[in-house]
């Protein structure tokens, strides 16, 4: 098992930033469990994309998971859960701030229960201020939090194709969920993490995108330092170079047969525009393995660009064991991405299958000391399925 063996969480959250952060702790061996409405997580909805009657969102976000049905609207749910939270470690949710106090089942009710519980709430905005209610989702946050003028070409702001807001926070909150059960072992208290979707991604890019506005007072208008090279067509695909020296700069060149081009009296800048539009020029007239080649003979950073056929079989992923391949019950053959800390002897792994909506109720259930007439009256007053 994994680093985190005998740690217990209620994952009452939903869709990617929740799901997420409880998969990495159960990829580290914690004992998730997954607490569904009737409805199910959003990642349940068919889509195109599903084979067995499981979706691609379930198996990505939610592996290592036991799952249940508690229907938090109906009367005796609230103290279901906060009676499997004296037992528990963690609870993680990621509805919109104010709905879990609603429901009687918040961090003061938590902790009531179990002083040592550790309660991580997570919102897009935050817990008050202007956008406390409105609804948070990926590109709204990458607007909000600098992501997309931090993307700009031609001067216009650019979304990254990817829900890199939900995942940041969802690291975000892995780690703070560790410092607090580091602390709490200490202390015999836990407390509440509030963590907001657009503090993580902030927290996440400023620190070299605002390089130029860090010295205060800052000068007003000035756009984001964007010193990332977009990649370079060559004759077969595309490659990326990192020359950040003027010695990478004079390497690349002298490599490429052409150091004349950054030499000059020219402004640095200037000169560094003339060797990338040079060499826009030159590189789509040999394969990408000739001029890698070279550019590594030179010292300078660079590498391929993979695509989603490619990537699977790089070398250097292939040696990291980087992906794995597994039998699912339903879906058949998968693929996933393998937790990336390699443990000397604790080893995260995959250990348990995406489960089905309400897959392991009653045994979760028998776990937490209900007796089988007691689970049996709650399915029975449909508070759990």
């Amino acid at each position: 098992m994994g680093p985190l063996e005998n740690i217990r969480v209620l994952d009452m959250s939903m869709v990617v930033s929740g799901p997420f952060c409880t998969m990495m702790l159960g990829d580290l061996g914690a004992d998730i469990i997954k607490i569904e409405p009737p409805e199910g997580d959003v990642t349940r909805m068919p889509s195109a994309h599903d084979r067995g009657g499981v979706t691609v969102g379930i198996l990505n976000w939610n592996r290592n998971k036991r799952a249940m049905v508690l229907d938090l609207k109906r009367e005796g749910a609230a103290e279901v859960l906060l009676k499997m939270a004296e037992q528990a470690d963690v609870i993680v949710q990621n509805v919109r701030p104010g709905v879990v106090e609603r429901l009687g089942v918040g961090y003061e009710a938590a902790a009531a229960r179990n002083p040592k519980i550790v309660y991580c709430s997570i919102a897009g905005y935050g817990f008050e201020g202007p956008f406390v209610d409105k609804p948070a989702y990926d590109p709204i946050i990458q607007g909000m939090a600098g992501v997309m003028i931090s993307q700009r070409t031609q001067g216009r702001p650019r979304a990254v194709k990817n829900i890199i807001a939900d995942k940041v926070t969802a690291m975000t909150a892995t780690i703070s969920i560790l410092a607090a059960l580091n602390e709490a072992q200490r202390s015999g208290r836990g407390q509440h993490l509030k963590i907001a979707m657009i503090d993580a991604v902030a927290y996440y890019l400023m620190p070299d995108v605002a390089t130029r506005h860090t010295f205060l007072p800052d000068q007003r208008g000035v756009p984001p330092a964007m010193n990332t090279l977009e990649p370079f067509q060559t004759a077969d695909g595309y490659i990326t170079i990192a020359p950040l020296t003027d010695k990478h700069w004079a390497g690349i060149l002298d490599a490429c047969g052409h150091p004349e081009w950054f030499e000059g009296d020219e402004p640095r800048q200037e000169r560094v525009k003339r060797s990338i539009k040079s060499l826009i020029t030159l590189f789509p007239s040999k394969p990408s393995a000739y001029w890698l080649e070279r550019i590594e003979a030179a010292d300078v950073p660079c590498g391929p660009l993979n695509d989603f056929d490619s990537i699977w079989t790089d070398p250097q992923f292939v040696v990291n064991q980087t992906f794995l391949e597994y039998e699912h019950p339903q879906a058949g053959r998968v693929r996933a991405v393998r937790s990336p800390a390699k443990f000397s002897r604790t080893a995260p792994e995959m250990w348990r299958h995406a489960p089905g909506l309400g897959e392991h109720t009653d045994a979760i259930l028998g776990d937490f000391g209900f007796s089988a007439s007691a689970i049996a009256k709650l399915r029975a007053d449909q508070v759990v399925r």
